[in-house]
């Protein structure tokens, strides 16, 4: 695959992934609502990252040290910090962890988070 196609496949995955936490939420299935809009996030990164560096990316989960990584993008300390939260989110949701879930994983936060990964995704568009 070329670059171009390669960064194409990424931010498909980015684009499917929101498109699963939407529906997630629209079930009820909040924490894999969470889990979701980190993994579109991630593809998204992943795709700025091969864009801007013409290699693989990290083989990490860990939104901010992707970030970190980036010079192309100017990721603002609010956005760091939602970076930093979804990283948190996505852990607790593989593990399965349902004190996070009672507390995190609710219809209110994950409307938010839904709106705040679209803000991110948005800001990491090629």
């Amino acid at each position: 695959m070329t670059r171009e196609e390669t960064v194409a496949h990424w931010l498909k995955g980015s684009s499917d992934a929101v498109e699963v936490a939407r529906l997630a939420h629209g079930a009820g299935k909040y924490a894999l609502t969470l889990f979701n809009c980190h993994l579109a996030v991630e593809k998204a990164l992943k795709a700025a990252f091969i864009a801007e560096h013409d290699r693989e990316p990290p083989p990490t989960h860990n939104l901010g040290m992707i970030a970190g990584q980036l010079t192309s993008i100017r990721i603002s300390d609010d956005d760091r910090t939602a970076l930093a939260e979804l990283t948190d989110y996505a852990v607790a949701a593989r593990y399965d962890d349902p004190n996070w879930a009672e507390r995190q994983a609710t219809e209110e936060a994950t409307q938010q988070w839904l709106a705040r990964t679209e803000q991110l995704l948005t800001l990491l568009q090629p």
